[in-house]
């Protein structure tokens, strides 16, 4: 399988969102600083950043389910705008369960077997991921010659997962997650080089794994970790 370019591309996309939410609110607070506007009005408007990631990511992906979190995110932002506006006539707090709402409609979706596999995802007789966690944990040590990824859901639990003894039978694997107010471990092998490209809302990702020099005769086993980590925290290593 050859090396896929959506990747890099995605990471970029995120990053050039990101990086023009910054330039813009630096400006404001420039322009507040002169009076020229009100930068307590504008900073109502922060949901957009939400918005605009949210969409960035759920884009970039093949079909509506396989950018289902994406979605989400914008969805939120979208609530929490009209709430900044006053738009709402109710707290949106109030509407917080809809996320379990959100995770249980992509559980049964996954469970009526309509699989809509990433690109890098060939082979659906590889051994690929397919765990969630909801308000408990689980611990997970995989086996194979054949890991090619997948998906890894957690609302208010954790996990740890071991991939030291798995190899990727080609260029790279990619392994999306949603962490909701939890975390989790991943352990993976020294010789893979690491690409965390989730996006953390109130959270936060840690990558201590070994990064192997790529400028080798032989380029080492990628693996990508997208999604979003969101009031909680993912950590990568050895």
């Amino acid at each position: 399988m050859k090396n896929n370019p959506k990747f890099p591309a995605a990471a970029g996309a995120v990053r050039l969102v990101f990086g023009i939410l910054v330039i813009l609110v630096g400006l404001l607070f420039t322009l507040d600083n002169f009076g020229l506007v009100s930068a307590r009005f504008l900073l109502r408007l922060w949901p957009v950043g939400l918005v605009a990631i949210g969409l960035t990511k759920a884009l970039q992906r093949r079909g509506f389910w396989n950018g289902f979190w994406g979605w989400v995110v914008a969805l939120a932002g979208t609530l929490l705008l009209l709430d900044n506006l006053d738009v709402l006539r109710f707290p949106v707090w109030k509407l917080m369960p809809l996320v379990l709402v959100a995770l249980g409609i992509r559980l049964v979706q996954k469970a009526g077997g309509r699989t809509f596999p990433d690109r890098t995802i060939e082979s659906r007789t590889a051994a690929t991921l397919d765990e969630t966690a909801i308000f408990g944990g689980w611990d997970r040590s995989i086996t194979t010659t054949e890991f090619l990824g997948g998906e890894i859901n957690a609302l208010f639990g954790g996990f740890e997962l071991d991939l030291t003894n798995c190899r990727i039978p080609d260029d790279q694997a990619s392994i999306t997650v949603f962490i909701a107010f939890g975390g989790g471990d991943i352990r993976v092998p020294r010789d893979w080089a690491v690409d965390v490209k989730a996006f953390a809302i109130f959270g936060g990702t840690d990558d201590k794994s070994a990064h192997p020099p790529l400028d080798g005769d032989v380029p080492p086993k990628r693996l990508v970790i997208d999604g979003f980590v969101v009031f909680g925290g993912l950590d990568i290593k050895n």
